[in-house]
């Protein structure tokens, strides 16, 4: 019997139109099936999600075309932000005109999305409004409220609004209508998107309801709005802030050209002062440096004009400038809106190159360089004969000698830095030198000189030379030098050197007296050490001074040389007095000093007698000199009717330059002796006379003998604080070329070439 293997039992098959159907076919149908449902699914939801972005995107939602009614308009939603439409309901008795509507567009944006200002500044566009679909609004105005400063990459520099900001917007309309507007703005954020938003709204007429809560939120926010809003102010006597000017330094191969607005405020700048400057097109310019100046009433504000390359077409534009100062201790908004025509402005301004850093190197050595002035002369003449007489003194105390001499010069400039804080706290103008304009000042002086020139020519005998810092070997005695007489020597050679501006001082000064308080003791600290370093220099190596002449008999001559220049010092001194208070009552300061000098050679043995006359005389001295009354005549020069020079105008220069004309302005006094070294060495020889005689040229003099407002203005104007200043204008340099301190009759001539040269010339 055979068997049969049974046969497996197969699954059923599929049929279709006739055909057979295999599982792993409907499988794959199935498969299919699903990805074309997802796909779809996909395709559907992009196209809902496309169209909703349009809608987004042009500010239209489902009822962008109904028009609500009421005073806020329903929020239109934008890419990352949103607006609407709000009207202020009128004020009743508020005066406003006939169709005139204080509207709104209320802004918000999502965190780090910003809407731009009307100059969006490097990136950016402003919002727009479109009245076309309201023909009786005939016209729309953006009051723009301040914006914020942003910063991208470091080099991307931004005006805008975060958060949310309304936009206050002056409508003026002929007939009453629902208000139809389309905005067109920009957010911004690593990427910026366009928008457009169809707004839309009826608002009640006249009056609003007391009790209607949504009125008084568009009044709010209006409000809110508009009190950010910088008034425009033409009138400058209504303005907070006055005298604001805007001036163009050229560009020079180092540096760009750079724009320095400068305004002043009788209630003082805070530290957050700041000004958005908007300028012609074309032109932009980098957020400024901000600097206080003096007692804080004036804020100068540094920035550098964009392109670089920028060249005079700036000068004689009109710029729009926003003054904003956000001080804590004031409630209601600093800020003005003004304008500011484009003027030639000196380098000086910008103080020197690398800041403070800088002038502190140039304070170092305009105090280097003081020690050879001729007004420091006399001083330094006795000190280096104490030096002479030192050779056989010990190191250690011909070190402390020097040392103290070095602390006398530095504290000296420590004092006159706390003397100047404090005149700019009580609004008072500073300047260096401008102690000579004082007659108890200066007859102090001369008392002193003529009791330093007796002692020098024997008339009695100080325990230590003064002057000499206690280094003659005759008066040094068995203790050594005293350090007190030394530090008085470096005291005196301080004031002494006062009334000279050597070069890079002026600089230095300029840079402090316009900066604060930091600026100002920094400087000065370098000036002094600076002055002192010799001294210190000397200290660290005493040997050195034995490289001088052996001491002998003919230090008793030059001593004596040295007590005349004393007396012919306190002389002078008694001239520039006589300027101040006049020749009578300057004469009588001399003499009560001279009496003064020689009395304790009169009466040699009472001691208590002797000093008691010296200091009656001196007081009588400087009782005089503080009570004599100025003559009338002002100036220490009488100038030539047919001479070259005329007084000092300061209004009259521009029309001088406009004709044509080089205008040389000399600011000088009788106090200062490198101003008489630049006279009589320079502007009164061939070839600078000759020069200066010429018709094409308006040489002026500004005599600062006296305390004189408008001179000190005209200084500060420069950046510069001490004289001698010496200034040539012309058609080549309207913004005028200053001159070094020290003048040469090379400098002179050529920057008077330089100014005649047309504008176009290379200039000689």
């Amino acid at each position: 019997m055979s068997s049969t293997r049974p046969v497996p039992p197969t699954r059923p098959a599929l049929r279709r139109h006739g055909q057979r159907i295999r599982p792993w076919h409907a499988l794959m149908a199935l498969v299919l099936l699903v990805v074309l449902m997802l796909v779809s699914a996909v395709l559907a939801n992009a196209a809902e999600s496309g169209d909703a972005q349009t809608d987004i995107a042009s500010g239209t939602g489902p009822s962008a075309g109904e028009v609500s009614r009421g005073w806020l308009g329903p929020w239109v939603e934008g890419p990352q932000s949103a607006v609407r439409l709000v009207v202020a309901p009128p004020v009743p008795g508020g005066g406003a005109a006939a169709g005139a509507v204080m509207a709104g567009l209320d802004f918000r944006m999502a965190p780090g999305w910003k809407l731009y200002w009307r100059s969006p500044g490097d990136a950016g566009l402003p919002p727009a409004i479109d009245t076309t679909a309201s023909p009786q609004i005939g016209d729309a105005r953006i009051l723009w409220p301040l914006p914020e400063r942003f910063t991208a990459f470091d080099t991307i520099h931004t005006y805008a609004y975060a958060d949310r900001v309304l936009l206050p917007v002056r409508l003026r309309q002929s007939a009453e209508a629902p208000l139809r507007l389309t905005v067109d703005y920009q957010v911004c954020e690593a990427l910026c998107i366009p928008v457009r938003a169809d707004l839309a709204l009826d608002a009640p007429s006249g009056a609003a309801d007391p009790l209607d809560r949504t009125a008084q939120e568009a009044r709010a926010l209006v409000d809110a709005g508009l009190a950010r809003v910088p008034p425009v102010v033409v009138d400058a006597v209504a303005s907070p802030f006055a005298a604001v000017s805007a001036g163009l330094v050229d560009a020079r191969a180092d540096r760009p050209a750079r724009l320095v607005v400068e305004a002043k405020s009788a209630e003082g700048f805070g530290l957050d002062a700041d000004v958005f400057i908007e300028g012609p097109d074309g032109f932009a310019f980098t957020p400024p440096e901000r600097r206080l100046l003096g007692d804080g009433h004036t804020a100068r504000f540094v920035s550098e004009v964009l392109p670089p390359t920028a060249d005079a077409r700036l000068l004689g534009e009109t710029l729009r400038l926003t003054l904003v100062d956000p001080r804590s201790d004031v409630a209601a908004l600093r800020a003005v809106e003004t304008t500011a025509q484009v003027v030639p402005a000196p380098a000086t301004l910008l103080g020197p190159e690398g800041g403070l850093i800088a002038a502190v190197l140039i304070g170092l050595a305009g105090g280097l360089i003081l020690n050879i002035m001729p007004c420091v002369l006399p001083v330094l003449s006795i000190k280096l004969m104490g030096l002479v007489a030192a050779r056989g003194l010990s190191r250690g105390h011909v070190r402390v000698s020097l040392l103290a001499t070095a602390a006398g010069i530095i504290l000296s400039f420590l004092a006159l830095a706390a003397l100047a804080l404090g005149l700019k706290t009580a609004g008072i103008a500073v300047g260096w030198g401008v102690q000579f304009q004082q007659p108890v000042f200066i007859g102090l002086m001369i008392l002193a000189m003529a009791l330093f020139a007796a002692s020098q020519l024997g008339a009695f005998t100080i325990r230590a030379p003064t002057l000499s810092g206690g280094l003659a070997r005759e008066a040094v005695g068995q203790g050594g030098p005293r350090p007190g007489q030394a530090l008085i020597s470096g005291v005196v050679a301080t004031l002494l050197a006062t009334p000279c501006s050597a070069p890079f001082v002026g600089t230095a000064l300029g840079f402090a007296l316009a900066g604060g308080t930091g600026d100002i003791l920094a400087v000065f600290l370098a000036l002094g050490i600076g002055m002192a370093l010799p001294y210190l220099l000397i200290a660290a190596v005493p040997a050195a001074i034995r490289l001088l002449p052996r001491p002998g008999r003919w230090m008793l001559w030059v001593k004596t040389a040295m007590g005349l220049g004393l007396a012919g010092t306190a002389i002078w001194l008694g001239f520039v007095l006589a300027d101040l208070v006049g020749p009578g009552p300057a004469a009588a300061v001399v003499a009560l000093a001279a009496l003064a000098a020689a009395l304790p050679a009169v009466i040699a043995k009472a001691r208590l007698l002797r000093w008691a006359g010296v200091a009656g005389l001196a007081t009588a001295a400087i009782a005089i000199a503080a009570l004599a009354p100025p003559p009338a005549a002002r100036g220490f020069q009488a100038l030539a009717a047919d001479g070259p020079w005329v007084p000092f105008q300061p209004d009259t220069i521009a029309g001088e330059v406009a004709a044509g004309r080089v205008v040389f302005v000399d600011v000088t006094a009788s106090w200062c002796v490198t101003c008489i070294v630049n006279e009589e060495r320079v502007l009164t020889v061939d070839p600078v006379a000759s020069r200066i005689a010429d018709p094409a040229v308006v040489a002026m003099k500004a005599d600062w003998t006296r305390p004189d407002p408008a001179i000190s203005a005209y200084l500060a104007g420069f950046g510069r604080y001490g004289i001698p200043f010496n200034v040539v204008y012309g058609p080549a340099a309207p913004q005028g070329l200053v001159l070094p301190e020290l003048l040469t009759a090379d400098a002179v001539t050529g920057a008077i070439a330089r100014a005649a040269a047309s504008p176009g010339a290379s200039g000689g």
